[in-house]
């Protein structure tokens, strides 16, 4: 087995005739996720926690860390449980993926665990390791594989609780990060969540990267500006590194609280506003609560209300629909990392 295998970008696969299917045959599940790609396939409209990769025309592969379901799709049944055998031992290794396209995907060394360890388990309730494991599993799912336009198609869905799975990988990384620039481990676990699912090499419409999805020319640039002390543009593989995702983004949390948003006395309201402002921008925040977007008068604004005041405005009265909803998922989901 190669060191590794690279995949090339499929970003319109259902344009390649992938999952063109009668849906009258898949779980409900299954079938209403289908039918959402179908009706996005549309150029840059994956969301960062898809990740859309393929070997060949022969084969197409999504992979959805948010809902926890891998499809493959292939020509044949050998091609297929191919397929289903390298996602199952595949391992991503930010070092060998392309910064242009972030989309190779690979086999590398056997030492490691697959990257799916634990999120995807056997009929026999194991995680999945090894070759004779993954090759036998794999026997079974094109078992239960569909033909559909010429192509056989399986779903393969995750554990439940993938996502925490997922999130363990990063912990030690967000506690580092977490020390250093004061800001507190549940705020950037729930904002990796929130963020990308924990797909490491998300890539959003708007070219934010990574787990964190940091854009290099802003939050990047800032962060070894103001932080480093230096002028540089982080690369793309830089962001595609996780470790170096997650510092970068923290930095840029501590940079809102103690640099852009300083004005606010109360460090729950601040904290609010940190949220809000690493997804829609402190500009937006500032126009949401004066229609000039001074920065004096929001903040002035900001310290006259109580703190459950504040946070309905932000989620009830901000200028951008998907910050208020951002807010939300963010608090929600902090709890999980205390």
């Amino acid at each position: 087995m190669s060191k590794y295998i690279k995949f090339s970008a499929c970003v319109l696969l259902l344009s390649c005739n992938a999952f063109a299917l009668d849906l009258s045959q898949y779980e409900d599940d299954v079938a209403a996720l289908l039918h959402e790609y179908q009706q996005n396939a549309q150029p840059h409209s994956a969301e960062p926690s898809l990740l859309i990769f393929n070997q060949a025309e022969q084969q197409s592969t999504y992979v959805d860390f948010k809902r926890g379901m891998i499809l493959l799709e292939s020509q044949n049944k050998a091609q297929l449980k191919q397929a289903i055998v390298q996602v199952l031992l595949t391992q991503i290794d930010p070092t060998v993926i392309d910064a242009k396209t972030a989309a190779d995907f690979g086999l590398i060394n056997s030492k490691q665990k697959p990257f799916f360890w634990g999120q995807i388990r056997d009929t026999d309730g194991q995680p999945i390791e090894y070759q004779w494991r993954a090759s036998r599993y794999a026997d079974y799912l094109v078992s239960q594989s569909l033909r559909q336009n010429s192509r056989y198609q399986v779903a393969i869905k995750m554990v439940s609780n993938h996502t925490q799975i997922a999130g363990d990988k990063y912990i030690n990384f967000a506690r580092q990060s977490a020390q250093k620039f004061s800001v507190k481990t549940d705020l950037i676990m729930a904002i990796m969540e929130t963020e990308s699912s924990f797909n490491p090499l998300a890539r959003s419409r708007s070219n934010a990267l990574g787990l964190m999805q940091i854009k290099a020319n802003t939050a990047g640039r800032d962060y070894f500006s103001l932080i480093k002390g230096y002028k540089h543009t982080p690369s793309s593989t830089y962001l595609y590194d996780p470790q170096k995702n997650i510092e970068v983004a923290a930095g840029y949390l501590h940079l809102l609280s103690s640099r852009y948003l300083k004005g606010i006395h109360d460090p729950q309201k601040r904290e609010y506003a940190v949220i809000s402002s690493y997804n829609g921008g402190t500009g937006n925040l500032f126009k949401s609560l004066h229609p000039g977007g001074s920065r004096k008068q929001a903040l002035a604004r900001i310290n006259k209300m109580t703190i459950s005041e504040f946070y309905w405005f932000l989620t009830h009265r901000h200028i951008r629909q998907e910050s208020r909803n951002y807010l939300k998922k963010v608090t929600k989901r902090r709890p999980k990392y205390l």
